[in-house]
């Protein structure tokens, strides 16, 4: 162990806060990224996540595909976003089967459904928070009557982890039909997967 009487605080320079710094206005939506980058519709973006994410902070630009181009970057294995919904809004049931989700109520309430089908539920209210284990099929759905915020955070073990989101086979299913297989195979040059 450390002695931490040994240790010696640092300076760091304005420049270099500034890369561990994000203003939220200057954030822009993840499906800005794909669609100008990969040819992925804003439509089929939002219809797998949430209507509008702002990626705060990632393992890196490439740490999956709630990772495009975080703000701050950090080694510590986090990512953190900001999902903004209007009422109704959620993304399809998915499974994180590597990293570890967890969701933190800012405004609004949110009703997270959990199971191959989200045969299970409960709802949070602002600040309450729950922890998705990894290979749980989850969603979330804003239930207020006005837009709401939800803080989302994915931890992993390593940047290989976070290509880990799936599709429940329903789900999957409804969205080829909906989008076709070839939106679905570009979403999965990014990271998703869509089961059978």
């Amino acid at each position: 162990m450390t002695d931490i009487q040994q240790l010696q605080t640092i300076q760091v320079s304005q420049a270099e806060m500034l890369k561990n710094f994000a203003r939220f206005r200057e954030l822009r939506p993840q499906s800005s990224y794909y669609k100008t980058d990969r040819g992925i519709p804003d439509e089929a973006y939002e219809t797998v996540t949430a209507k509008t994410l702002y990626t705060v902070m990632a393992p890196s630009a490439t740490a999956g595909p709630m990772s495009a181009t975080p703000a701050i970057v950090t080694t510590d294995n986090l990512s953190v976003i900001v999902a903004e919904c209007p009422p109704g809004d959620k993304p399809m049931l998915h499974a994180h089967f590597f990293t570890v989700e967890h969701f933190f109520c800012l405004s609004g309430r949110f009703r997270v459904r959990w199971g191959d089908e989200g045969e299970n539920e409960l709802t949070l209210d602002p600040f309450d928070m729950i922890r998705v284990p990894p290979g749980v099929c989850r969603d979330f759905t804003n239930i207020a009557d006005q837009t709401a915020y939800l803080l989302v955070f994915i931890t992993g073990r390593n940047e290989a982890d976070y290509n880990d989101i799936a599709f429940a086979p329903s789900e999957s299913k409804v969205f080829k039909e909906r989008f076709g297989e070839a939106v679905a195979d570009k979403l999965e040059t990014i990271g998703f997967s869509f089961l059978k």
